[in-house]
Parts: structure tokens; C-alpha cells; sequence
């Protein structure tokens, strides 16, 4: 990926770091597992209010002493027709050479996973395989002790002319203290075709780490959305490569935090070739003391010439204590591009309340109905409309006032 994604600075990590040591002398860790353990105690937790960490504090996040515990992964596989060399499964049981998606030595979080998880999940499509219906999975953990640690390493790799749809329920309901580290490796080949929906809905108290990262080829389609309906603390990292010319992302989420929710979210598009287009869309709904974060950077290459990329941030504060931080960031070092940026935040239009109840409309149902129509134009990028009915009966479900 072309240029420097930000200057990681070493974080002293307390306990964390006596666990991590102690594990790396394990007999039997494979040597990979000990390798990534050792890139991420030489490189460090970013620290907090370095450049990409502003607003969110990882060492807090992971202070304590945590204890692995397994949650429980229900997929549909059963319900699906493979197509013939396509495989789903443990990455263990895959017998086949997989595409370089990232770079460790870039992504500590990422290093601290693979160093940690030992049961990576594979969804692997061969050239021109399409799978005809969409591949669901939930996370559930209806309990845990207090510091257990969840694990989840997701790999998809979409060869040449593949397409899969991919939807993720994340529903951490334990009433105790966690932290779930996931990461999501992604490689869409040549004209291909990937979407996947990714919806949290956890625990007050679930403390969610994630890290995406997406490698495109030319002439490929993917379609990433984040739907956030309830939370704790949350930062979300999302690294997106559109390395082949012809390559289009389409990068979109919605928020919905109350109560003392925290939801970060950090974008990274690199337009590496000419010809590609990006389209990045972010909308958070903020009420009583939630805490949004913002931050999305898109750098153009000086050779990505012809390069097509929008990036907006949206935002809607129903409260007085809510708060939000936004930092829309565009790095572009070529001269022939169309890029253009923007975000706002704001409160609820009085002119449009006073419309509705003008026509009967009840104050509290009316401040509903402008929130649900908040988030439509995210819903709207996601394409099939099964899916995008039932987010938006659960988007609605949300709004009560």
C-alpha cells in the first residue's frame, strides 16, 4: 500500500505484556504465532492521542489481566450449495496457497491477533466461483467472566471473477467486562465481487477491537457497510488497497450510540493505480452522553491518475451531552482526479419537526421518524433488499423518545 498509514509509538501495556511474554515462551506456539507476537511487542500499542488514537485510549482498553475464552460461531453453511473448489472453514483444514493481503509491520493490532488466535476462519471463492446465497455467521456470548479476552481472525479471498455476499452479526451480550480483538482479511481478485455487512449489537459493558484489511484488484467490486445498533466501547479500523486499475469501493456505516456508547471508526483508502473509484459514507445518531469518533484519510498516489473518490461524514446530535469528533482527511498527489470531502453535525431540523406537527404528527414520533430517515441513504448501499428491510426495522427498533 502506498505511503505511511501513521507513526505507531511504543505503549508500556502493564500485565498485558508479562501475558505476552510468558505466551512467546510457550514449547509448542507455531513459529508464525511467534513471529507476530514478537513484531507486536517490538512495535507496541499506539498510544493514545498519537495521530490515529486521538479519542480513543487502547491501553485503557486492554488494561487488566485477560483470561482467552471461546465464544460460539453459528454459520449457515449447511444451507449452502459450494461451488466446486470453493471452501469454508477452519484455515487449518485448507489445503491451497492464499494471496498477501497486508503487512504486519504495519498493523500492531493485526500482529497481536495472529500472535494470539490460533483459529482462523476461511471463506475461500476460486476463479469465477459465485456462491447464490449470502453467507450468514453470528458471534454470540451470553457470558463470560470478568477479562475474558474473544478472539476472531476472518480471512475472504475472492479470486478472479468470484462473487459472495457475507453478513456478520458481532452480539457480545455478557454482563461482565471484555475485550473481542477480530481482524478481517480481505482479497478481491480481478473482476470480482465481495459484500459484506458487518452488525454490532452488544452489551453496555462489550469492548469491541477490530481491524479490516481489504486488497483490491482491477476491475473489482466491494461493498463494505458497518451498522453499529448497540455497543460499549468501540474502535473499528479500516485499511482498504485499491491496487488494480478499474477497482471500486463502496465504504459506508451507520452509528446509533446512547447512554455512555463509544464508537470509533478509522478509514485508510489508498488509490495506488489510475481509474479507480471510492465512495465512503459515515452517519452516526448520538444521544444522552454517547461519544462518536470520525476519522477517514484518502491518499491518492501520484500515478493514480483518473482517480474518483467522495468521502462524507453525516452526523445528528440528539442531545446536549452528546459529542462527536470528526477529521476528514484528503492526501492527494496526483492532477487529474475528481475527490471531494465533507461532513457536518448538527441537531434535528426545527423547521422540519414544526412540518410534521403542523400535519398531527406527535413531537416524539416525529423526532423519530427524521432519525430512521437519517440513516436510509447508508441502508440504501447496501444492495439486497432482504437484508436492507430487516436493518432498517432494527435501525427503527432504536429510536425511542
Amino acid at each position: 500500500m502506498t505511503g505511511s498509514r501513521t507513526k505507531w509509538e511504543n505503549k508500556p501495556m502493564g500485565q498485558l505484556e508479562t501475558q505476552l511474554a510468558a505466551l512467546a515462551q510457550t514449547a509448542d506456539l507455531c513459529p508464525c504465532r511467534q513471529v507476530a507476537l514478537q513484531r507486536f511487542r517490538r512495535i507496541g500499542l499506539p498510544a493514545y492521542h498519537s495521530e490515529a488514537y486521538q479519542r480513543t485510549d487502547l491501553s485503557a482498553m486492554l488494561e487488566g489481566e485477560w483470561t482467552i475464552t471461546e465464544g460460539s460461531y453459528q454459520y449457515n453453511i449447511e444451507e449452502l450449495q459450494l461451488p466446486e473448489g470453493a471452501y469454508i472453514g477452519p484455515l487449518s483444514g485448507f489445503k491451497g496457497n492464499l494471496p498477501k493481503i497486508y503487512s504486519t509491520d504495519e498493523d500492531p493490532l493485526q500482529a497481536l491477533i495472529e500472535g494470539l488466535d490460533d483459529h482462523a476462519f476461511l471463506v475461500y471463492l476460486p476463479k469465477r466461483a459465485k456462491l447464490a446465497q449470502p453467507l450468514n455467521y453470528t458471534y454470540l456470548l451470553e457470558q463470560a467472566p470478568t477479562g475474558a479476552m474473544l478472539l476472531s481472525r476472518f480471512i475472504i479471498v475472492v479470486e478472479d471473477e468470484a462473487e459472495v455476499e457475507i453478513v456478520g452479526y458481532d452480539r457480545n451480550r455478557s454482563a461482565n467486562r471484555s475485550v473481542s480483538l477480530q481482524s478481517t482479511e480481505i482479497y478481491v481478485g480481478r473482476a470480482a465481487k465481495l459484500s459484506l455487512t458487518d452488525i454490532e449489537d452488544s452489551s453496555a459493558v462489550a469492548q469491541r477491537i477490530s481491524t479490516l484489511h481489504l486488497h483490491q484488484e482491477g476491475e473489482s467490486v466491494a461493498n463494505l457497510n458497518f451498522i453499529s445498533l448497540h455497543s460499549g466501547k468501540t474502535r473499528n479500523n479500516y485499511y482498504c488497497d485499491l491496487a488494480g486499475e478499474y477497482a471500486s469501493l463502496s465504504l459506508g456505516g451507520i452509528v446509533i450510540a446512547s447512554d455512555d456508547e463509544h464508537v470509533d471508526n478509522s478509514s485508510y483508502i489508498a488509490h495506488s493505480v489510475p481509474h479507480c473509484t471510492s465512495n465512503e459514507l459515515f452517519k452516526y445518531v448520538l444521544s444522552d452522553r454517547s461519544y462518536g469518533v470520525f476519522t477517514g484519510r484518502i491518499l491518492v498516489a501520484q500515478d493514480a491518475q483518473k482517480t474518483q473518490a467522495y468521502q462524507n461524514n453525516r452526523n445528528l446530535l440528539l442531545s446536549s451531552e452528546a459529542r462527536m469528533q470528526a477529521k476528514p482527511q484528503l492526501e492527494i498527489y496526483a492532477d487529474d482526479v475528481k475527490c471531494s470531502h465533507g461532513m457536518t453535525t448538527g441537531q434535528l431540523s426545527e423547521s422540519a419537526l414544526f412540518y410534521m406537527r403542523q400535519r398531527g404528527i406527535a413531537k416524539d414520533e416525529a423526532k423519530r421518524l427524521l432519525s430512521i430517515a437519517f440513516a436510509e441513504d447508508v441502508l440504501q448501499l447496501i444492495e439486497r433488499e432482504e437484508l436492507r428491510d430487516s436493518l432498517r426495522e432494527q435501525v427503527a427498533s432504536r429510536f425511542t423518545f
